[in-house]
Parts: C-alpha cells; structure tokens; sequence
C-alpha cells in the first residue's frame, strides 16, 4: 500500500482514536458523579448499579477498540499495514475503508 493511502488511514484512525478517548473520559467522569452520591436509597443504588454495570461494558468495548488502533498503528510502522495478519495477502480497500482497523483479509474472517 502507498505512503499516502497509509496516511489517509492513519488519520482516520487518529480521528476515531481521539473521539474514544472524548468519550471515555465523560463516561468516567459520568461514573465517578453516580458513585459520589452520598446515601442513596435503594431505588438510587439500584438505578446506579446498573448505570455503573452498562458503563463498564462500555469502557470494555472501547478499550478493545482503543487497541485495535493501537494494533493498527503499529502495523503502519513495520509497513504491514494493509496486509492480512494471518495469510499475509492484502486486505481489500474497500475494507479498510469501513474498517481501518481491520487486521485482517475477507477471507480469514470468512474462516
């Protein structure tokens, strides 16, 4: 793949990672203000307790796909961006377009 399509994917990838780590930080901060609250009745503790549950499962999604980046970017700078993880062919554009982070080829998937 050429430097400049690489570039390309790069900065969407840099995109999207900046827009996780945005909204990461107002889910924790979101969190850490329904855990503050002093005395809450069982109602309350019971409304936080699954706000709390469904943030954490999303922090977990978001964390995966912070690595998937990560991944991602890495394969940029050994140059095997682009290319599948598991048989080494090229991933078709069309992919990376809908998933810059994709790893690896249709094909593997499909496996």
């Amino acid at each position: 793949m050429n430097y400049d399509k690489v570039e390309t994917f790069r900065r969407r990838l840099q995109g999207r990672e900046h827009a996780l780590q945005e909204r990461r930080g107002r889910w924790q901060a979101y969190e850490r203000d329904l855990l503050a609250e002093r005395e809450p009745d069982w109602e309350d503790a019971a409304t936080v307790g699954t706000a709390v549950s469904a943030l954490d499962s999303l922090s977990e999604r978001e964390r995966l796909a912070l690595m998937r980046i990560h991944d991602a970017f890495e394969r940029m700078e050994r140059g095997s961006y682009g290319n599948c993880v598991s048989c080494g062919e090229p991933i078709d554009e069309r992919r990376l377009r809908a998933l810059p982070d994709a790893e690896s080829c249709s094909a593997c998937v499909m496996h």
